[in-house]
């Protein structure tokens, strides 16, 4: 009988579901999925006005009932040999604490910072196993690093644009701008997409090339945004350490990358011909050189290295160590 592992992770971009594919095909356990953000439907008008008084004069929310009744019952449905958690942050106490005790090992995976989530170093102690991709968080609290990952190999397609950006409308807008107006000024044929609520509209003056979006682009499909460009642009968090997707999403699309993320020279895949980093975002050029030579390939031990498959196996052989 095969071995079981839990995996738990919040719904946000689609992030989940990439994974527990991932998981279903190569990890070897019977993976049984929870997503700890799972909206509730109300059933009918009633639940909706019930929902209303539980919320008016007990301060209760039933939508978070019904979401704990359901963690609860998929989480007894059996014993576990492994759970793994991301954001553990979003789940209640008694949910954490019946996913620890029905399972024999643990692992959590930290995919922000924690300067960005400070609650993460409550659940440090609470997990046999933490890993991160944030060099600076590993090194502080001692955590396992483990890189991000790419899932989908090169998609052959007709390149219309040098650079496609895509990204949620936070604290990088500036920088946004400021690259944007450089492509322009520069005959630099670029496109972009920024993500936010309506609830949040963005202030800035935006160019024509960038569309503003109010529905989040799941992160299974977003790399197909990427397929007639040349280049992938990054713009580093300035609360992070750690490389985002976008450098390995170019390497499994065989893209360049223009990122301002300096400490992508310290990876051993990186290569100047593929990759140009900007250190100074008041003060660069972009040589015509990068934007016109052809993409060189790396060695398959770097694509096989940062697949997901590899991403995968390199989390779970924590717990063997």
């Amino acid at each position: 009988m095969k071995k079981k592992l839990l995996f738990i992770a919040p719904g946000y971009y689609g992030f989940n579901e990439v994974v527990f594919d991932g998981l279903k095909k190569y990890s070897g356990y019977d993976v049984v999925h929870i997503n700890s953000t799972l909206n509730y439907q109300y059933k009918n008008i009633l639940e909706k006005i019930y929902n209303f008084f539980l919320k008016t004069f007990l301060k209760k929310n039933l939508k978070n009932i019904k979401r704990g009744e359901h963690i609860q019952r998929i989480i007894n449905l059996h014993d576990y040999d492994i759970v793994l958690v991301n954001r553990p942050d979003v789940l209640s106490e008694e949910d954490m604490n019946s996913a620890l005790n029905k399972s024999k090992k643990s692992i959590v995976l930290f995919w922000d910072s924690i300067q960005k989530i400070p609650s993460q170093k409550e659940y440090i102690k609470k997990f046999d196993i933490c890993c991160s991709f944030d060099t600076d968080d590993c090194k502080n609290y001692n955590l396992n690093y483990v890189t991000n990952f790419y899932f989908i190999k090169e998609q052959k397609t007709t390149a219309n644009f040098d650079i496609s950006y895509l990204a949620t409308y936070d604290k990088r807008i500036t920088e946004t701008q400021i690259l944007f107006e450089y492509f322009n000024n520069n005959n630099i044929s670029a496109k972009g997409k920024l993500f936010t609520y309506k609830s949040i509209p963005i202030k800035e003056k935006l160019p024509k090339t960038i569309e503003v979006v109010h529905e989040i682009i799941p992160f299974s499909s977003s790399y197909k945004y990427y397929l007639d460009s040349k280049i992938i642009l990054d713009i580093a968090h300035p609360h992070q350490k750690g490389l985002s997707f976008r450098p390995y999403e170019a390497i499994g699309l065989n893209k360049k990358l223009i990122t301002t993320n300096q400490e992508i020279i310290n990876y051993d895949f990186y290569n100047p011909n593929n990759i140009f980093v900007i250190k100074d975002i008041s003060n660069f050029t972009i040589p015509k050189s990068f934007l016109t030579e052809e993409y060189e390939q790396p060695e398959n031990w770097i694509k096989e290295k940062y697949y997901i498959k590899n991403w995968i196996k390199t989390i779970l052989s924590f717990h063997e160590n």
